[in-house]
């Protein structure tokens, strides 16, 4: 039992702030469990398939880095940056299996986190720029993979995922600044993240647009 302090009422459920002023609610000290009228139903999903798209992904992706690297005949960025985006991909869908809740919303929390962690350690090495030519775009582009794959396995509903799907391909055109300001060395991942954010903010969109609409009326209180 969760109890606002602004409204002085009772709450049973996942509630996290309330649902009349949204103040966050305070939770109840008791030792009684909490009754419910209906069943609690944790999120299923198959981890082999799980397994199975990743693995597949994984090797997608470095047959398309030497299928590129062989087509065009220089030196993209090495191969431990694709690596380090597979890394960070695996990693997500890790917390995805192990948390199950508010997994969307998880995976952005990763994607701020290794950003800032990526820019602090780039400053104080002495800025060499990595962080912002690597290390940032390819953590949006694993995001956003991350978050298509976590959609199709776990079945989730659209209003549960769009608004930080959104958020997130915000964050994957943050590079477009970037290569504006001359902030980087190489453009290829500033590019590929772009372009994936626009397609996947596009998408979304046009096919959830009802359930954008309905989600930013309910956070603006419109």
């Amino acid at each position: 039992m969760k109890h606002c302090p602004a409204c002085h009422a009772d709450f049973k459920g996942d509630w996290s702030t309330c649902p009349l002023c949204q103040t966050k609610l305070e939770t109840n000290q008791s030792t009684q469990p909490e009754e419910t009228d209906f069943p609690k139903a944790p999120l299923k999903f198959n981890r082999k398939k799980i397994r199975r798209i990743l693995s597949f992904s994984s090797v997608l992706i470095i047959f398309l880095y030497f299928v590129a690297h062989f087509i065009w005949r220089f030196k993209f960025f090495d191969l431990e940056y694709v690596l380090f985006g597979i890394m960070i991909m695996w990693l997500m869908m890790l917390v995805i299996i192990r948390k199950r809740r508010n997994i969307v919303k998880g995976i952005v929390y990763i994607l701020f986190l290794f950003s800032l962690i990526s820019l602090y350690f780039d400053y104080i090495n002495g800025w060499l720029g990595w962080s912002l030519t690597f290390v940032i775009p390819i953590l949006c582009v694993s995001a956003l993979l991350s978050m298509f794959i976590s959609i199709q396995v776990v079945k989730l509903k659209a209003e549960d995922y769009v608004l930080y799907l959104q958020l997130a391909a915000i964050m994957g055109l943050i590079p477009a600044v970037f290569l504006v300001m001359n902030w980087v060395v190489f453009i290829l991942p500033s590019l590929v993240s772009i372009l994936l954010s626009l397609l996947m903010s596009i998408a979304v969109f046009f096919r959830h647009r009802q359930a954008v609409i309905s989600e930013l009326e309910k956070r603006m209180h419109v």
